[in-house]
């Protein structure tokens, strides 16, 4: 039997492997201005985010469409499918359409759609904890069942230095980000149970930051669970973050990955988003 866990490019995971479970990672394409940026292994990130720092012209996103997904659905017996949040992009219809598409072909096959309702880090933690299910022998059933629970558990905390491209897409008033643009306040907000980027609180200061995140993850039920923050061009930032994590909860386990083209979009320059397990 072949099993294959797929995730489009907003988890930040492009390992061939979750757990031991072959992945595929399915791109989403960043337009700015003439370049369209492929979020995929091939992209060059400096080069990325050198044009979307210069360009004047609106930029745009988009989702993998129904043939890329059934390209990847190719082979596979079990299939579980983790995208961004439907609230923000058209990647998780593209990928039911496929799904019935492969099912009409491949009637025995099993699939899984799930709508995270969230990006980056958390959607990475689906994944891996799917791959950590399947390796303890369960059926799809059961997986499916437990990856639904284990959502209810898993929630996602971002800090953003720059609003811009939220702003561009109507993710947040106009307004909001000049503000914090001029104030250079950093942001801090959360995907919130119909997976809209909600912002929360606010903080002048890095470390002031770090404080008020990791406040905002205990007052969300954090306590001492897994952590995966993702960042962008902010390794110093993670580390920090993770240091006040474990003066806290010294026995966390706490992972420092880094945004890929998507997520850096949206995070911008300075921008972490934290995955993290509540009670």
């Amino acid at each position: 039997m072949n099993i294959k866990i797929i995730t489009d490019s907003s988890a930040n995971l492009s390992t061939d492997d979750c757990s031991g479970i072959s992945h595929i990672s399915v791109p989403l394409t960043i337009q700015v201005g003439e370049q369209a940026f492929k979020d995929d292994d091939n992209l060059d990130k400096i080069e990325f985010m050198t044009a979307l720092k210069n360009t004047k012209i609106k930029t745009t996103t988009s989702c993998p469409n129904v043939h890329e997904w059934l390209q990847a659905f190719e082979g596979g017996d079990e299939i579980y499918v983790f995208t961004i949040t439907s609230a923000l992009s058209g990647s998780y219809n593209a990928a039911r359409q496929a799904a019935n598409q492969y099912h009409e072909t491949y009637p025995g096959a099993k699939i899984l759609v799930f709508d995270t309702r969230s990006a980056g880090p958390q959607v990475k933690m689906l994944a891996l904890k799917t791959g950590e299910l399947i390796k303890q022998g369960l059926s799809f059933q059961e997986v499916v069942k437990k990856i639904e629970d284990y959502q209810q558990h898993a929630n996602l905390i971002f800090a953003l230095k720059d609003l811009t491209n939220l702003a561009n897409n109507g993710r947040v008033p106009a307004a909001v980000a000049k503000i914090a643009g001029l104030l250079k306040l950093n942001i801090i907000g959360v995907a919130n149970n119909k997976g809209e980027f909600e912002l929360v609180t606010k903080a002048r200061g890095d470390k002031r930051c770090y404080k008020k995140i990791v406040e905002e993850m205990v007052k969300r039920g954090y306590d001492g669970g897994y952590v995966q923050i993702d960042q962008n061009d902010n390794t110093a930032g993670a580390a920090a973050i993770k240091n006040v994590i474990l003066d806290k909860f010294p026995n966390a386990k706490v992972e420092i990955g880094e945004c890929h083209a998507l997520c850096s979009y949206y995070a911008e320059t300075g921008g972490m988003m934290i995955g993290y397990e509540n009670k």
